[in-house]
């Protein structure tokens, strides 16, 4: 009897298209998702596990942190892990993090130990080195991913939250250092802290006077000297509101420290005995209000270079401007003033008060007066948040969008975009364009071809029911604009992430849903000091922490896990039988994943296939070509794990899982599947 051949057939799948929560079980790509937790997709396809966070103050990073390999011999029982050791010769510091049979892994080095020396703890010999200490040097990717990271708790540690009342109100960032808004630890009123490579310090707030009759502008720096009280203070901000210097009618405050006597609210204020102003008020203390949820801009209204400064609002207080030093309240005039958002266009300063958008005059953020260029727009409706395209102010409301054209008062002009699609708060944020949160899904506001004009489009129908959760929760944005992500997150540690790709016909939007065990409170993107793309977020409880940094959440594990959709391989009603499947993927040094195929739409009937671990080690390196010592030579550039798959059905759809805090990333590209075709289904 001759036996049948039995035919087997491969089909290649690659990932790429994110969430489709919508389309027909038949018609959905085979390499997008049906579901999935903390992976985001390529700009060119494929789904990264994403990275984790940390905690930050300025400090040294906790995913920055390195290790040494340390052969040695013990005595004494040798040391513990936290041990601080002290060598004996060299005198330089270590703390141990782990210890085996014959060596020892420490973290914090204060200075390089010599080859041979015995080390002590406390005083106590604990043992000898026998070679030279290796930087990162452990001989597996699993070992060297586990001792960075207890390298990293042990840096993590240093890192405390700013000095307060949780939550965070409110974070940006100006020439890469970042500033935290907070309420103080007696929850009577706000504070400034900035991060530093100590830690985090608070900034101090100075003391304002009022004068009139200004004839000539003190510059900063300059000492006053105020007639008859004989008071004296330092100029930090010249706050000119109305009238000139030239015309002897100046107007405005003084923000001054180093203050010493008592000011009158009458006399002449004078630098080196010439008179410049005139007091009208007591020299008052600056305070910031507790509460509040800050918006910031960073902009820069003069010709200078080093004038770049933060303007803010918190919906409690005075509009602001701060340079990281000197924090200067605006006041606009009006009856209420607490602006809640805050753009600057044409170089006008725009803060908005409810349903009312004002601008100051060009070039001059303290002044609020008609005469001298500032106006009002009233909107009928709260705007919740702006964003400035080319040519145009976009002012958002919650169901409605609004254009404003112009150069300054005398052609500003406001056109309605749409009114039925708006922004929820504080979800607005440009990425090329502007996209923003609405009850509809993720809104694109695209320039038309028409002068002026723009189309308002959801680009997320694919993730409908994942919008619907978020919509309720959403309470910050943001872009990182290197991976071409926008980003929305909810105040319960959810939230969803959309990269931006380019498609066949134009660009395609691919989503994926994140899940923090923190609840974010305030989040900001922009550049560090060395002009790479940063995100940072403030959480619930007072914490501020940088993202896309290090292979945990803080130190806890990143649970994630892809679900791709049921794949019939062109024959939906074929019964099949399939025996393999290889993932395509690479991995930062070490990951684990577990592997479970399904049958049949998860058909109950059939039999629940075993779940299989693969362990991929990763960063291998093209011989030659790579740096020595930066990769593992017995590891590949491209990882191809293979499972054996035992089942039956008409579809097969894979589910991946991991869950790790020392997986430093991996991306799954794609998955070549093995099957004999058997019959139609009857």
């Amino acid at each position: 009897m001759k036996i049948p051949k039995t035919t087997v057939k491969s089909e290649y799948i690659r990932f790429r298209g994110g969430l489709d929560l919508e389309s027909p079980a038949l018609s959905v790509d085979p390499g997008a998702l049906l579901k999935g937790m903390n992976y985001m997709v390529g700009t060119e396809g494929g789904y990264e596990r994403i990275d984790g966070y940390e905690r930050y103050s300025g400090q040294p990073a906790p995913s920055a942190a390195v290790y040494y390999y340390a052969p040695c011999t013990f005595t004494d029982g040798g040391p513990a892990v936290g041990n601080t050791i002290t060598g004996a010769t060299s005198g330089s510091t270590g703390v141990v993090i782990s210890v085996g049979s014959d060596y020892i892994n420490y973290t914090k080095q204060s200075a390089a130990f010599t080859a041979s020396e015995v080390f002590r703890v406390g005083g106590v010999a604990k043992g000898t080195f026998t070679a030279t200490q290796a930087q990162n040097g452990e001989s597996t990717a699993l070992l060297h991913v586990t001792a960075l990271n207890l390298a990293a708790d042990k840096y993590r540690a240093d890192i405390a939250k700013p000095t307060g009342t949780a939550p965070i109100r409110g974070l940006v960032l100006l020439a890469g250092v970042v500033y935290a808004f907070v309420d103080n630890s007696g929850d009577t009123a706000g504070e400034i802290y900035k991060s530093t490579t100590a830690g985090w310090a608070n900034v101090a707030l100075f003391s304002q006077i009022s004068f009139t009759t200004g004839t000539e502008a003190p510059s900063e720096g300059n000492t006053i000297t105020q007639a008859v009280s004989g008071a004296t203070a330092l100029v930090k901000r010249v706050v000119l509101e109305s009238g000139t210097w030239a015309g002897g009618n100046a107007a405005g405050r003084l923000v001054i420290g180093s203050i010493t006597g008592t000011f009158d609210a009458t006399n002449i204020l004078n630098v080196s005995g010439v008179p410049k102003a005139t007091a009208s008020s007591l020299a008052t203390a600056i305070t910031i209000t507790k509460g509040g949820r800050y918006e910031f801009i960073v902009h820069n209204f003069t010709g200078s270079t080093d004038t770049r400064r933060i303007y803010g609002c918190d919906g409690v207080n005075y509009g602001f401007e701060f340079d990281g030093t000197v924090y200067v309240p605006i006041h606009t005039g009006m009856t209420v003033d607490t602006p809640q958002y805050v753009k600057a266009f044409k170089n006008h300063l725009f803060f908005s008060f409810r349903g009312s958008s004002q601008n100051s005059g060009p070039g001059t953020p303290y002044v609020w007066s008609v005469v001298s260029g500032a106006a009002e727009i009233g909107l009928g409706e709260d705007v919740t948040g702006y964003s400035v395209e080319a040519e145009t102010l976009l002012i958002l409301s919650r169901n409605s969008a609004n254009q404003l054209l112009g150069e300054n008062v005398d052609t500003f002009s406001m056109d309605p975009l749409d009114d039925e699609i708006g922004a929820i708060p504080r979800t607005a944020q440009l990425l090329g364009k502007t996209y923003c949160l609405d009850d509809r899904g993720i809104i694109q506001i695209t320039r038309a071809q028409e002068f002026g004009n723009f189309n308002l489009s959801t680009i997320s129908r694919k993730i409908q029911s994942v919008i619907n959760s978020l919509r309720s929760v959403a309470t910050a944005a943001s872009v990182y604009r290197s991976r071409n992500q926008y980003r929305v997150y909810g105040n319960d540690g959810t939230g969803a992430c959309m990269t931006i790709g380019a498609g066949r016909y134009g660009l395609e939007y691919y989503f994926t849903e994140f899940d923090y065990p923190v609840n974010v409170a305030c989040a900001v993107s922009g550049e560090d000091s060395t002009r790479k793309d940063v995100v940072f977020f403030g959480s619930s409880t007072g914490m501020v922490y940088q993202a896309d940094k290090g292979s945990s959440f803080d130190g806890d594990e990143i649970e994630a896990y892809v679900w791709l959709p049921f794949n019939h391989a062109k024959s939906p009603e074929v019964l099949k039988t399939y025996r393999k499947a290889t993932i395509e993927m690479t991995a930062a040094y070490y990951s684990a994943l577990q592997f479970r195929p399904e049958f049949s739409y998860g058909d109950p009937l059939i039999q629940t296939h075993i779940t299989e671990t693969k362990e991929i080690q990763g960063h291998g390196g093209y011989w030659d070509l790579s740096n020595w010592g930066t990769f593992f030579y017995d590891t590949q550039i491209v990882t191809s794990p293979s499972l054996s798959i035992a089942g039956d059905g008409t579809n097969i759809s894979l589910i991946i899982y991991s869950k790790s805090d020392i997986d430093l990333g991996h991306k799954l590209e794609g998955a070549m599947i093995q099957y004999t075709p058997r019959r139609l289904v009857r």
